[in-house]
């Protein structure tokens, strides 16, 4: 078998979704690392453009085409902490969408992400997973918010998982690392409202990927 050695010198936004099984999987420090890096670029366009280069420090397809798993990883991420930062990146969204995206029937792709020229087009995946995410990323009382035996598809369908299915899994794949249940470090109560827009990692973290992504802080 040949194996590539290669690296690539960019990152595309479907990307975002592999954050969502790092939580899944109970990692969760790397799952928050990961999202701080398409976090600082939603910051730095108010959208995810379809591929950044890392290396150049430019989009190399400026595209967005509303797509969701960005919503669905700090969807997952909150429901993992209840870290109040992921409702704040989650409004972030929301404020961005409503800016440059709202149209005078729905919502629109963007053209790109650096001019914010609107298409005359909205994908139906941004109703059906885009919309749901945020909705119950802010919806806490929300039925499925309150449930563990269900996971979302890729495609944002609900599909349950039954008690056995987990035990298999779980005999199955005995190494596989444990969630980590920390949200009692994590709630509301914990986070005076004046700090609950306060990332769960360090400064110098944030520096760090502002740097590779040449955003200014």
């Amino acid at each position: 078998a040949v194996v590539s050695t290669q690296s690539t010198g960019w990152i595309d936004s479907l990307s975002a979704a592999f954050v969502g099984v790092q939580v899944l999987h109970g990692d969760l420090e790397t799952a928050i690392m990961h999202h701080a890096l398409f976090y600082g670029l939603w910051v730095k366009y108010d959208a995810l453009p379809e591929r950044f280069n890392w290396e150049r420090k430019v989009c190399d397809y400026s595209l967005y085409p509303l797509r969701p798993e960005f919503a669905e990883a700090t969807y997952l991420l909150y429901q993992a902490t209840k870290h109040p930062f992921y409702q704040y990146v989650g409004e972030a969204i929301y404020t961005s969408l409503e800016k440059y995206t709202r149209a005078k029937c729905g919502y629109a792709t963007l053209n790109s992400v650096l001019s914010k020229k609107q298409e005359d087009r909205m994908e139906s995946f941004f109703l059906s997973e885009t919309c749901k995410y945020l909705y119950l990323l802010f919806d806490t009382e929300n039925p499925l918010n309150k449930r563990g035996d269900y996971i979302f598809t890729t495609e944002g369908h609900l599909m349950r998982v039954d008690r056995f299915a987990r035990e298999r899994v779980n005999v199955l794949n005995k190494s596989a690392k444990p969630a980590a249940n920390i949200s009692h470090l994590f709630s509301c109560e914990t986070f005076p409202r004046y700090r609950q827009q306060l990332a769960p990692f360090s400064d110098d973290f944030w520096t760090d990927v502002a740097s590779m992504i040449n955003l200014s802080v």
